[in-house]
């Protein structure tokens, strides 16, 4: 996983979470585990959408404002969102292990695309737009931070919120209300499970470090 500029430090976690996300989605087989990873994918992948549509690419833009290369990465992005959209749509009030019943192949050609779509995007955002960042003066970094950790803050988990206030407000709520009802009918959550799992795995090596002998850039 590429190493985020500092500028966009605080958008660190939810992209590793997004990255092992996807990695599990690669490793697992299970029906029920994939479609519960797949839901918390919408949710993991909108934050982090949603983060650079309203700070990071207006930086992008304001710094280069004919870049074909942002024009791309806007179009790759709004191809994200809709891919969300339909994984969304399949799993949204729908148990984890139900999700396959009536469409298993479909539910699984748009996750399988959903995944490449989102992959693809980041490699572009790695490859081109990220270190464009890294031109940015001192100044102009730590506002840009500061704006990223505003933004990560309140950022949606729906693949399409609204721009105005408002209506991120209204739909926020929304949001939030399905998650409580999610969890109230269905309190097993296989895919999160395993999210959890490897988020402490990762924290415990995190505060570990590397072993002693070893060689931290092998």
């Amino acid at each position: 996983m590429t190493e985020l500029p500092a500028s966009l430090a605080p958008l660190e976690e939810n992209r590793r979470e997004l990255f092992a996300t996807l990695d599990l989605l690669a490793d697992s087989v299970e029906p029920t585990v994939r479609a519960d990873l797949a839901s918390e994918l919408v949710g993991i992948c909108s934050r982090y959408e949603d983060v650079k549509d309203r700070v990071v690419y207006p930086a992008l833009r304001a710094m280069s404002p004919d870049s074909v290369e942002i024009d791309q990465a806007e179009e790759d992005q709004r191809a994200v969102r809709e891919a969300l959209s339909e994984i969304r749509r399949r799993t949204s009030h729908v148990k984890p292990k139900d999700v396959h019943a009536d469409d298993p192949e479909g539910f699984e050609q748009a996750l399988r695309e959903a995944v490449e779509t989102i992959r693809g995007h980041i490699e572009h955002e790695d490859e081109v737009l990220l270190p464009m960042l890294g031109e940015l003066d001192a100044q102009a970094g730590e506002e840009l931070r500061g704006n990223v950790e505003h933004a990560v803050a309140h950022a949606s988990t729906h693949p399409n919120p609204p721009h105005n206030p408002l209506g991120r407000a209204f739909v926020a709520v929304e949001e939030w209300l399905e998650t409580g009802a999610r969890d109230e009918s269905t309190p097993w959550h296989p895919g999160a499970d395993k999210l959890d799992e490897l988020a402490k795995t990762t924290a415990v090596e995190d505060e570990q470090g590397p072993e002693i002998g070893s060689d931290p850039a092998a």
